[in-house]
This record gives C-alpha cells, sequence and structure tokens, in this order.
C-alpha cells in the first residue's frame, strides 16, 4: 500500500509525530500462528515481528541496535 501512495511510509509518519522511532514490528505469518497458539511472538525465534520486538525491547533498556525498516 505504502508503494501505490495508498498509506504513509515509517519515514513520512515520524516527521509528521516529531518523534524518535523505537522500532518497526512487520507483519508476519507468526503473528497468528502464536496468537491462536497463545504465545508470544517473541518466544518463535524464526519470526521477524518477535525479532523486532526484541530489539525494541534492548533499545528501551538502553542499547544501541540499529533500527531496520522493513520493504
Amino acid at each position: 500500500m505504502v508503494k501505490k501512495g495508498e498509506m504513509m511510509d515509517v519515514e513520512d509518519i515520524v516527521d509528521l509525530l516529531s518523534i524518535d522511532l523505537t522500532g518497526v514490528v512487520p507483519d508476519d505469518e507468526y503473528v497468528i500462528t502464536q496468537t491462536n497458539k497463545g504465545e508470544p511472538v517473541i518466544s518463535n525465534k524464526k519470526a521477524p515481528s518477535g525479532k523486532a520486538y526484541r530489539e525494541i525491547a534492548k533499545r528501551l533498556l538502553g542499547e544501541n541496535i540499529d533500527v531496520t525498516i522493513p520493504r
């Protein structure tokens, strides 16, 4: 939808809100499968969304980790 111009991209949102970016959580199949199992997505090491949540937590705790923006 971003490519079609139907929604704003991450940079547009950050500029509009004038905030620092803590992270971007991609939508992936594991969000649904882990939710259906009643398990947190961060417990699945294969889930890109889980990796994003773990990295956000590390940033909040003061670690210096580059933010990856999914394309």
